[in-house]
C-alpha cells in the first residue's frame, strides 16, 4: 500500500469512526460500534475484514488464533474500545496485530468516552523476515510509536 493510499484510508476510517461517535454517542458496548462501523465503512467504500481471525504461532507451532476488529484495505489494522481510557497495553496489543498482519499502520480507537479517542499507531521498524507471523513471548514489549511522536513501550 503506497503512504499516500495509506493515509487516505486512515483519514476516512477516522472519519467514519467520528461519524459513529458522533451518532451512536458514548457507553455502548463494542459490538454496537463494531456493527456501525461496518456500515460506515461500506458507505466510505473501503474494502474491511471484520473479527479476522490471525494464527498465533511458537516455534512452527500453532498455539492459537487471535481475533482483530478490522482489517481495512488489506493494510490498515482497526481496534476498537469502549472504555474509560485507553491503557498502554492496548498500544502493545496493536503493535503485536501489525507484526501478525505485516501491516504499516493500525488505529486504535475508543468509543467509551465523551470525546472520541484515537491513535494512529506505527512499528518503529519493519518485521524480521521469517517473523512475520510469530507471536513475541509473553512479557516482551513491542516497540512503536503514536502517530503523535509519543513512544509507545
Amino acid at each position: 500500500m503506497a503512504l499516500k493510499e495509506m493515509n487516505e484510508t486512515v483519514y476516512k476510517i477516522i472519519g467514519a469512526c467520528m461519524e459513529v461517535h458522533r451518532t451512536l454517542g458514548p457507553g455502548y458496548p463494542v459490538d454496537f460500534y463494531r456493527k456501525a462501523l461496518e456500515v460506515e465503512l461500506g458507505e466510505k467504500k473501503l474494502s474491511f475484514e471484520a473479527k479476522k481471525a490471525l494464527q498465533v504461532m511458537y516455534k512452527d507451532v500453532l498455539v492459537g488464533t487471535q481475533e482483530i476488529d478490522f482489517l481495512v484495505n488489506g493494510g490498515v489494522v482497526l481496534v476498537i474500545r469502549s472504555q474509560t481510557a485507553l491503557e498502554d497495553i492496548e498500544i502493545q496489543r496493536v503493535l503485536r496485530y501489525l507484526s501478525l498482519t505485516d501491516s504499516p499502520i493500525g488505529v486504535l480507537v475508543n468509543f467509551g468516552m465523551v470525546k472520541i479517542q484515537y491513535k494512529r499507531i506505527l512499528p518503529s521498524r519493519q518485521p524480521k523476515e521469517g517473523r512475520k507471523d510469530q507471536y513475541r513471548p509473553i512479557g516482551y514489549r513491542e516497540m512503536g510509536r503514536t502517530r503523535e511522536g509519543r513512544p509507545a513501550i
